[in-house]
């Protein structure tokens, strides 16, 4: 998910969310499209998703998951 970094700070960035609940430690300001955060990496949302959740979560977590069919929001 996107979202902001504190109230105050006008800084964004992504973290994963499962069943409703932020995963500890997943925040980061990194964006799929360039200019936007540390990053500058150019890529599409989806491979930006995977490439952040498989980062985060390891290889072991993500193995089973439907990437064909999923969809990336970004509002």
């Amino acid at each position: 998910m996107h979202r902001m970094y504190g109230c105050e700070t006008g800084c964004c960035g992504h973290a994963i969310e499962i069943d409703g609940e932020e995963l500890a430690g997943s925040f980061d300001f990194e964006h799929p499209r360039p200019g936007w955060g540390a990053s500058q990496i150019k890529e599409t949302d989806l491979e930006f998703a995977k490439r952040f959740i498989k980062a985060r979560c390891g290889d072991d977590h993500v193995k089973d998951l439907d990437w064909e069919n999923s969809v990336v929001v970004d509002d």
